[in-house]
């Protein structure tokens, strides 16, 4: 059983885990040691026991894993007002420029094309760019309210 105790020491030293972790590795000693147990119980001699319990563990860093995912989440930076009222502002001009982009080209260059304003058309899928913006900007006011 000490090469559990050892593998698990060495596993927790490369990821260099704080001494306060001591709990969650002794905590991992005892769930191997257990599976060591259970395999012996069916049969299997104590070296390949332990063996196959350490292969079927694999690394600690897919152990821990999901903690690192919460921690990396924890640190997302929050949109405040202020970032969506940006956000408003920076597409409703994109949107005028996008919108007076295909204007001209309507007026100026393709003008013998008998189809009429066509560019109404693309304007319109333009815009939902703003709206869409504008809801998540007055749903963020209201929640700050």
């Amino acid at each position: 059983m000490k090469t559990i105790e050892r593998f698990v020491n060495r596993m927790f030293k490369q990821t260099k885990m704080k001494q306060a972790d001591g709990e969650a590795a002794q905590k991992m000693i005892e769930m191997l040691k257990e599976k060591v147990e259970d395999l012996k119980e069916n049969g299997m001699d104590e070296d390949e026991a332990i063996q196959k319990t350490i292969v079927e563990f694999g690394e600690i860093d897919a152990f821990f894993m999901p903690a690192v995912r919460r921690e990396t989440r924890r640190y997302k930076r929050h949109k405040t007002v202020h970032h969506y009222r940006n956000d408003l502002l920076f597409s409703a001009l994109a949107s005028l420029l996008i919108i007076g982009i295909f204007a001209l080209i309507n007026i100026f260059y393709l003008p013998f094309v008998d189809y009429g304003p066509w560019f109404v058309i693309p304007a319109a899928g333009v815009l939902f760019w703003p709206l869409s913006l504008l809801y998540k900007w007055l749903n963020k006011k209201g929640e700050s309210d």
